[in-house]
């Protein structure tokens, strides 16, 4: 637990369901595996983004800067993305339930996407999106995924190979407070 980033990656992989985040006394989530159902398959071990740190050697990453040309959606950004050649951006905005959530904005929805502007500042519920991200992926589909380097990492190991049509965008985190 002490070092566990919430970020969901052994939950979303876990190929019987074994695993379910549960807050702890604070709000935060931490998995919990059902022992009955886990088959000791590893692929959520094998998963972890913090058990598995990645390794940076020699490689070079990409790196671009944008800045909205329209001041008033600039002072209003701090963190959302774009809609082009129908990709679609997953961020964090307000889920069904209010609640601090990645949400997925396509060109049906596109409304929502001033959702994802500005900063939340608490630990966002992930739930099955990285397996809704692979899926959209899949399809061909240009993916904008936005959020802490723990859950940017998270998707990465959970996705397991390189998609040329996935962007992530890691925020700058100094960790998050209690959600309660």
């Amino acid at each position: 637990k002490d070092k566990c980033c919430g970020c969901t990656a052994c939950m979303n992989i876990c190929p019987v369901n074994a695993i379910e985040m549960i807050p702890d006394e604070e709000g935060f989530l931490y998995p919990v595996v059902n022992k009955e159902k886990c088959i000791n398959c590893d692929l959520c071990e094998k998963t972890c983004p913090i058990i598995n740190k990645k390794k940076v050697e020699g490689k070079i990453e990409e790196a671009y800067a944008l800045r909205a040309k329209d001041e008033k959606i600039l002072k209003t950004s701090t963190s959302g993305g774009f809609l082009k050649n129908d990709g679609v951006v997953i961020g964090v905005g307000f889920g069904d339930e209010k609640r601090i959530e990645h949400v997925i904005i396509t060109n049906e929805n596109k409304k929502r996407l001033p959702e994802l502007r500005g900063s939340k500042y608490v630990q966002s519920y992930l739930g099955d999106i990285y397996k809704q991200t692979k899926g959209l992926l899949e399809t061909g589909k240009e993916v904008l995924f936005s959020g802490t380097p723990c859950q940017v990492q998270g998707l990465i190991k959970f996705l397991s190979k390189d998609y040329e049509n996935l962007i992530t965008v890691d925020l700058i985190c100094h960790g998050v407070p209690s959600p309660k």
